[in-house]
């Protein structure tokens, strides 16, 4: 039976923003992010903008949007593209004769060709629906189940400003909403990005990608455990080969002073240790001092480092070592 392809986790993440119930005012804002940083545009005798997306809700979503707030029905086509593992795209195309004004009213361009700053988009009020359609154009979000890549969640801006702009907007939040954006170019794109996996939830958490944010909370969790897991593994398997290294030393000091000092000549509690150690070359101090212990003979961890330190000087001496 043929395994079903899994799906990118930052489709999941963009299909659930796209499905959820937006006002009017939101869908403005997320037109207004999706636009300034999706949007192909070409002005002359027949102005358009044509807006891509590889994913059937954010088309839905984009059409529905611009229908409801300025009333224009875009022509919504599909293509097919082979590259990169990619299927169909939708192309939404938005014609009419109050483009340019649809343009400034959304904060992308002014007179047709100004760039703008988003003013309004930056307020609170507005701010979650122009990241949602930021995110839906150009962001991405590595799954955080995978064991080969970190995690990363970032951004995309065709123009500085507006990444910067968003960014200086984003150091404000604190407390529980912190999301210290960290900035870097790439090519011709101005990308904001984040790496730490608190704040990757708190972003999803803030722009109400909730399911997409409890799967990465149990992925990331549930990747954490085995990490530590592995570290304790190999802290223990590290710990085992120093402890049986220095048995081994422990074992030809013991037998060389033992050539000279028979075992009966030394205290009780001496007696106890070397026998100890002698039969258990993979004890450690703290549990040969318990093994001893339960024999009847109280000793600390301390005592028993006493003790071989005091056979290892003793070996010392009789190698002839200062």
């Amino acid at each position: 039976m043929e395994e079903k392809k899994k799906i990118p986790f930052a489709r999941e993440v963009k299909t659930e923003l796209a499905g959820n119930e937006y006002s009017e005012e939101e869908k403005k804002y997320i037109l207004s992010g999706f636009v300034r940083n999706g949007g192909i545009f070409s002005f002359g005798k027949n102005s358009y903008v044509e807006l891509h997306t590889e994913i059937a809700a954010v088309a839905k979503l984009l059409f529905s949007a611009f229908k409801e707030c300025y009333g224009i029905e875009g022509e919504l086509q599909y293509q097919h593209v082979a590259r990169f593992g990619r299927g169909l795209v939708y192309v939404l195309k938005i014609t009419s004769p109050k483009l340019e004004e649809v343009l400034q009213d959304l904060e992308v361009l002014e007179d047709g060709f100004i760039r703008m700053i988003p003013k309004e988009g930056l307020h609170r009020r507005n701010l979650k629906g122009l990241l949602i359609g930021c995110f839906l154009a150009n962001g991405s979000i590595n799954n955080p189940s995978s064991s080969k890549t970190s995690y990363f969640l970032e951004m995309a801006f065709s123009d500085k400003n507006d990444a910067m702009a968003i960014k200086k907007k984003l150091d404000t939040f604190k407390d529980e909403k912190t999301m210290n954006f960290k900035y870097i170019k790439r090519r011709e794109q101005h990308v904001l990005y984040l790496k730490k996996s608190d704040q990757i939830s708190v972003f999803l958490s803030y722009v109400q990608a909730t399911s997409a944010m409890f799967a990465f909370e149990n992925a990331r969790i549930l990747k954490d455990d085995i990490n530590t897991n592995n570290r304790w593994a190999i802290c223990d398997s590290a710990n085992y080969v120093k402890t049986t290294e220095t048995a081994k030393r422990d074992i030809e000091d013991i037998q060389l002073v033992l050539k000279v000092t028979p075992l009966e000549s030394l205290s009780e509690k001496e007696q106890a240790v070397i026998r100890c150690r002698l039969e258990n070359d993979d004890m450690n101090y703290r549990e040969i001092a318990e093994n001893v212990t339960e024999q009847g003979i109280p000793i600390s961890k301390s005592g028993v480092v006493h003790i071989m330190q005091n056979m290892r000087d003793k070996a010392k001496k009789l190698r002839g070592n200062p």
